[in-house]
């Protein structure tokens, strides 16, 4: 899938990729593991609801999916939960659907839980500028937020729709259509990642080695050597030089230097960065860290909180710390 190799591409963890931004997104909830279990706090730490779940994911759009047993439903920060686990697996609401596994397939659900669209596809990714992939028979294409499909099966792979363009696999290579299916401009590539809103996206040229930028008109807007690149987020992207992860700004200068072992998107003006086995967090404003390398796993920050771990096997434990690095919530398990 398409997320994958980006992921591999950049030895990243997973992470909003394509969101971010300066202003501190407003969360309702935070899901922590206490007891053996999981439930919910607040932004300053306040436990919310009590360890009753067996997984939950971030609260997205209000609701989190969350695990009890085998099967998936989706509940509220406060503990209720509005769809009762009955899915073999269950995405997140990026917009007014999210996708879910039964036993006939994927398909998408609204936040009632009533079926939308059609089902029975092979695979089903979240919704992405109004746009989901899906796979039926070995091949992509698009369904719109009422759940009709609008794009036809057709492609090998397929990536996010961001600000109107999507990379998709197809016999001649990586391409770019617009939402309409339509192809927006000639040439192919042997790698292609998804735009953002600056307007650029990562791709390799066929029979090259090295990462360049391209522009909505297919156009090199960055013509740089980099080993991999990332999407542009809130501004900066992550690249690696010299086996070594880098942040950079739109016009290519180095935002964070090629010291790191790897790096995450900026988000909410930090980005996650791991030196050598353990995580911490880079300031944009000043390029400085805002603690000593100590997180076994860290993710975006959302809300003000990012999510970290420490330990590892069977005593990891999940904790939040604030963007001085302050723990609001001590790592539990």
């Amino acid at each position: 899938r398409f997320s994958a190799l980006l992921a591999v591409l950049l030895l990243l963890p997973a992470c909003d990729a394509f969101g971010g931004g300066d202003d501190t997104a407003s969360v309702d909830g935070f899901p922590v593991l206490f007891e053996g279990q999981w439930g919910f706090i607040d932004a300053e730490g306040r436990l919310v609801t009590g360890p009753r779940f067996d997984f939950a994911d971030e609260v997205v759009g209000g609701l989190s999916a969350v695990r009890m047993g085998a099967l998936w439903g989706y509940a509220t920060p406060d503990g209720q939960t509005v769809v009762e686990p009955q899915f073999d697996a269950a995405g997140r609401f990026e917009g007014r659907l999210a996708p879910v596994r039964t036993a006939d397939g994927w398909g998408f659900i609204d936040d009632t839980g009533a079926r939308v669209g059609d089902g029975g596809y092979d695979s089903a990714e979240a919704f992405s500028d109004g746009r989901a992939a899906v796979r039926r028979d070995f091949l992509w294409g698009y369904v719109d937020d009422s759940g009709a499909g609008v794009i036809e099966p057709q492609f090998a792979a397929a990536g996010p729709f961001v600000a109107g363009l999507a990379p998709v696999q197809t016999a001649e290579g990586w391409r770019y259509i617009g939402r309409d299916g339509a192809f927006a401009f000639g040439g192919a590539f042997d790698e292609a990642g998804p735009f953002s809103e600056a307007g650029l996206a990562p791709v390799r040229e066929v029979g090259a080695e090295v990462w360049k930028y391209i522009d909505r008109e297919g156009r090199i807007a960055l013509n740089s050597t980099f080993q991999a690149a990332g999407p542009f987020v809130d501004g900066a992207a992550v690249v690696r030089v010299s086996d070594r992860a880098a942040i950079i700004d739109r016009n290519g200068d180095y935002l964070v230097a090629p010291k790191l072992a790897e790096a995450q998107a900026f988000s909410e003006g930090l980005a996650a960065v791991r030196f050598n086995s353990r995580w911490t967090y880079v300031r944009r404003d000043d390029g400085l860290i805002i603690a000593s390398p100590t997180f076994a796993t860290a993710r975006p920050f959302r809300g003000g909180l990012a999510q970290v771990t420490t330990g590892s096997g069977d005593n990891v434990r999940v904790g939040y710390v604030d963007r001085d690095g302050a723990y609001v919530w001590e790592p539990t398990r």
